[in-house]
């Protein structure tokens, strides 16, 4: 487990399940009470009860599955999480055709992504076109990446250090707190995007071309 914050999540979920059990339970018992006390099946005091009761689950399920699965975590500030950049120069890959910096290859399915295989000191790096992006040209962004918070004035350095030949990466992580615990996020890794810049398309190996 990332975090004890965590166990605050989890500890809830559980008790709307039993809250749901326990609704369902209720329900029973009371329309078994009304056949037996007043031969009636149904009452307006009855019904609304079972309203309330399911109103408040419904409210604390939506609660409890939007802080779960459907936080956006590029609108949170930064009490929520943190945000750490790292970078590294590429390394060439030579070869007798041609060298490059990146290889491409493109994926089958109806929406067919890429998967961009690239070297840096360190070892041999797989990401894809959800999480990455590949820059060439005179800028060291496109409009993927400018969804992202970067020194620009950095990668204008990058380019001159590395001769226009590095990857530099965001990750974006919960934070270890009560809110986060909640949905069950704290201390987990919420986001990674690489953005790879190459000098030009000629040190971009396409398989198929």
């Amino acid at each position: 487990m990332k975090s004890a914050w965590n166990l605050v999540g989890m500890a809830l979920w559980l008790l709307l399940i039993i809250y749901f059990a326990y609704i369902i339970h209720d329900m029973r018992a009371r329309r078994l009470r009304l056949i037996v006390t007043e031969k009636k099946s149904f009452t307006w005091h009855n019904f609304w009860i079972s309203f309330g009761e399911l109103v408040v689950f419904l409210l604390f399920l939506w609660g409890m599955s939007y802080s779960t699965f459907f936080l956006d975590v590029k609108k949170m500030d930064q009490s929520r999480i943190t945000t750490s950049y790292a970078y590294k120069p590429l390394i060439i890959r030579y070869r007798a055709d041609q060298s490059d910096y990146v290889m491409v290859r493109t994926g089958n399915g109806r929406k067919p992504i890429q998967n961009y295989t690239y070297y840096v000191d360190g070892g041999k790096y797989l990401v894809n076109s959800t999480n990455a992006t590949i820059v060439y040209g005179k800028s060291n962004l496109n409009v993927q990446a400018e969804t992202y918070k970067w020194n620009k004035e950095w990668l204008d350095h990058l380019d001159t250090r590395y001769q226009h030949a590095w990857v530099a990466t965001v990750t974006t992580t919960y934070k270890k707190n009560l809110f986060n615990g909640i949905g069950l996020h704290a201390g987990r890794q919420a986001d990674r995007f690489s953005l790879i810049r190459i000098p030009d398309k000629s040190f971009m190996y396409v398989v198929g071309d």
